[in-house]
C-alpha cells in the first residue's frame, strides 16, 4: 500500500496516474471564496485516475476523516458536489455538547465524550497546518431552570447522564456567576468541561490540514456514480473520468442515500431543517452579554470567538428548504431573551438555515456495507455532527487499516443494521 505521508502537495510522485490536486492559493483559501484544482490527469486508454481511498462529502465528517487518513499516511482524494462545509456544517452552532446532550445511545454518549477530547488533542496541529483558528473556547455550559418542578421533569425524563462533572448552582451563585440570567431563574447546572467552536473554520481547518499532508481535494463535482459489484467496490465515475480506488467512503449527509441507491444498499434519512440567528452586543451593553454557553430546554444561546452570540435552534423534519421564516426568528429571539433579558437591546445580525440527516433509529451510518466490500458509509449524524466529526475520523481510519466495527465497540453504528426486524424503517 503506497502512503503519501506528509509529502507537500508541490513535490508529489511524479507519476501522472497518480492524483495531485491544490487550491489556487492561500489567499483565495483565506478569502473563504472556493478552492480550485490544478494539475489533474486526463484519464485516457493508457492512463486511468487513481486513489487508494475516495472520500465523497464535504462537510465536517468527509474532511475530518481526510485529514485522519492523511495524518496516518494515506492517500486520499476528497470530492464535494458543491462547496468545502457549504451543507449542514455551515448550519451548525458548534456545540461540543458531551455533557449537555441528552443522546439516546449509551455507543453515541461515550463516543462524544471521547471526540470531544480527541478534538481538543487536535486543535494544535490544525492550527498549524491550516494557518486557521478554530474559535476553540472551553468555558462550560449552563442548563438553567425556572422552578423546581422544570429541574425534576429535567431528571425524570434525561435518558442519558453525564459521565463527567456536572455542579448545581442556586439561585445566588446563578447571579454571582451569570449575572447577565433572568433573576428569577431558580438554578442551573454548569458543566465545565463544555466547550465550543466555529464549525466553519474547523470543516476548512481539516481539509486545509489534509492538503498540506498531500489530499487531493476537488469541488463542484457533480453526477458521481459508484462503480462497483457484490465482489467490491472498484470506483466512482464523474465528469473528470473514472476513477479507479481501493476504498469509498460516502461522507456525503442527505445525498448519502442516494448515491448508495445506486448500489441497491438503502439506507434512509430524514430531512430535518434547522435555523440559527445571531445577535451582536453593543460596546455600551457588554455586561448584559453571555459569557458562557447557556443550553436550555428550548433555546440554546452560544457566545463565539468572532465576538457573535448565536441563538438556535429551530427544528422542521420533512422541511429541506434552505429559507428562514419571521416566525422561527421571532421565536428564538422570545426565547432567548426570556432568559437573558439584555438580548433585546442587542443588534441582529443574520439568520441563516441549514438541513441535517436523520435516520430512523437517530444512530449515524458508520461502517463497511455488507453488499459491497470497500464501501463504507459516514453519515447521519443529524445535530452532532461537529461534536462526533473527530472520533468518526478515528473510527473510519481504523477500520480502513484492518479493525472491525466489533472491536472497535460501534457495531450498532453499522450500516447494515437496518437488516433487523426491530429497526422501525
Amino acid at each position: 500500500m503506497q502512503k503519501r505521508g506528509s509529502v507537500p502537495p508541490d513535490q508529489g510522485s511524479n507519476d501522472p496516474s497518480r492524483l495531485d490536486a491544490c487550491y489556487a492559493s492561500d489567499e483565495t483559501y483565506e478569502s473563504d471564496t472556493s478552492y480550485e484544482t490544478a494539475n489533474i490527469p486526463r484519464s485516457t486508454a493508457s492512463c486511468k485516475l487513481h486513489a487508494e481511498t475516495i472520500i465523497v462529502g464535504g462537510g465536517v465528517i468527509g474532511c475530518a476523516i481526510a485529514y485522519e487518513l492523511t495524518r496516518r499516511g494515506h492517500e486520499v482524494l476528497l470530492i464535494e458536489q458543491n462547496e468545502i462545509a457549504s451543507g449542514s456544517s455551515c448550519a451548525a452552532a458548534g456545540m461540543l455538547a458531551a455533557d449537555s446532550e441528552d443522546f439516546t445511545h449509551p455507543v453515541i454518549a461515550q463516543a462524544a465524550l471521547e471526540s470531544r477530547a480527541l478534538l481538543h488533542s487536535q486543535k494544535d496541529q490544525l492550527s498549524a497546518l491550516s494557518g486557521m483558528e478554530l474559535g476553540l473556547r472551553q468555558s462550560g455550559f449552563i442548563t438553567p431552570f425556572r422552578s423546581y418542578s422544570e429541574l425534576s421533569r429535567y431528571k425524570e425524563n434525561r435518558r442519558s447522564s453525564s459521565l463527567t462533572e456536572q455542579i448545581w448552582w442556586d439561585r445566588n451563585t446563578v447571579q454571582r456567576e451569570a449575572g447577565w440570567l433572568n433573576r428569577d431563574t431558580y438554578g442551573a447546572y454548569y458543566r465545565s468541561l463544555e466547550s465550543e467552536i466555529l464549525p466553519v473554520s474547523l470543516t476548512r481547518a481539516y481539509v486545509r490540514s489534509a492538503h498540506r499532508m498531500g489530499a487531493a481535494i476537488w469541488e463542484g463535482v457533480k453526477d458521481i456514480q459508484l462503480i462497483g459489484n457484490q465482489l467490491g467496490v472498484q470506483g466512482i465515475a464523474t465528469p473528470k473520468g473514472n476513477i479507479t480506488c481501493k476504498h469509498v467512503i460516502i461522507a456525503a449527509g442527505l445525498n448519502g442515500e442516494t448515491l448508495l441507491q445506486q448500489a441497491r444498499i438503502d439506507l434512509p434519512t430524514t430531512p430535518v431543517k434547522g435555523e440559527i440567528a445571531a445577535i451582536q452586543f453593543p460596546a455600551d451593553q457588554t455586561a448584559y452579554k453571555p459569557d458562557r454557553t447557556l443550553y436550555a430546554e428550548d433555546v440554546y444561546i452560544v457566545p463565539k470567538a468572532n465576538g457573535d452570540v448565536w441563538i438556535g435552534a429551530t427544528s422542521w423534519p420533512g422541511k429541506k428548504d434552505h429559507s428562514v421564516s419571521a416566525y422561527s426568528v421571532q421565536r428564538l429571539l422570545g426565547a432567548a431573551s426570556s432568559w437573558v433579558p439584555g438580548i433585546k437591546e442587542a443588534h441582529f445580525l443574520r439568520a441563516w438555515a441549514g438541513v441535517r440527516p436523520s435516520t430512523p433509529d437517530g444512530l449515524p451510518y458508520i461502517g463497511e456495507c455488507e453488499n459491497m466490500p470497500g464501501l463504507f458509509t459516514a453519515y447521519g449524524h443529524y445535530r452532532n455532527g461537529i461534536l462526533l466529526s473527530a472520533v468518526t475520523g478515528r473510527w473510519i481510519a481504523d477500520m480502513l487499516e484492518g479493525k472491525r466495527a466489533e472491536e472497535i465497540g460501534i457495531e450498532a453504528l453499522s450500516p447494515n443494521r437496518l437488516n433487523r426486524k426491530e429497526v422501525v424503517r
